[in-house]
C-alpha cells in the first residue's frame, strides 16, 4: 500500500514525490505537488508499482528524512534505482523533513526551497544552484 496514492492525479503529471511520511504527503499535497509514501521507511514499493508511476509522471522524486535511516533509505534506493532523483532537506536548515521544514519556515520559504530544488535538479546545467 501507497500513502497517498488515491489522491494522485489519474493522468500523472510532470512531478512525483516519494517521501517516508504520510504527513510530508499531506504537506506536498497541500503546495500542490502529488507525493505517495510506502508504509514503512525499510519498504519501497514493488518494481510494478514503480514502473507504472515513472510511466505516468515525468519526473519522479526521491525524498526521505535527513536522519541516518532517512540517507541509508535513500542510498539503498537509489542502488536499485539509479535513474530516480533522491534528495533530502539540507541539514542548515534544522527540518528533518518537508512537514519539519513547513512548521518551521512556513508556505512561502517552503515553495522556494522546492523551486530551487527543482531548478538544481531539472533546470539547464548553467542555472544549476547547490542548496
Amino acid at each position: 500500500m501507497l500513502q497517498g496514492a488515491h489522491q494522485l492525479p489519474k493522468d500523472g503529471g510532470e512531478y512525483l514525490v516519494i517521501t517516508k511520511s504520510l504527513k510530508d504527503v499531506m504537506v506536498l499535497y497541500e503546495l500542490g505537488i502529488p507525493a505517495i509514501a510506502p508504509c514503512s521507511e525499510h519498504m519501497f514499493m514493488t518494481d510494478k508499482q514503480y514502473e507504472k508511476l515513472c510511466n505516468k509522471f515525468k519526473y519522479v522524486i526521491c525524498c526521505y528524512d535527513n536522519d541516518l535511516p532517512g540517507i541509508q533509505g535513500l542510498k539503498k534506493i537509489h542502488k536499485l534505482h539509479p535513474e530516480l532523483k533522491v534528495t533530502f532537506i539540507p541539514r542548515k536548515f534544522n527540518a528533518k523533513d518537508i512537514s519539519d521544514f513547513y512548521k518551521i519556515y512556513g508556505k512561502e520559504k517552503t515553495l522556494e526551497l522546492i523551486n530551487k530544488a527543482k531548478e538544481y535538479y531539472f533546470g539547464k546545467e548553467e542555472d544549476r544552484q547547490i542548496l
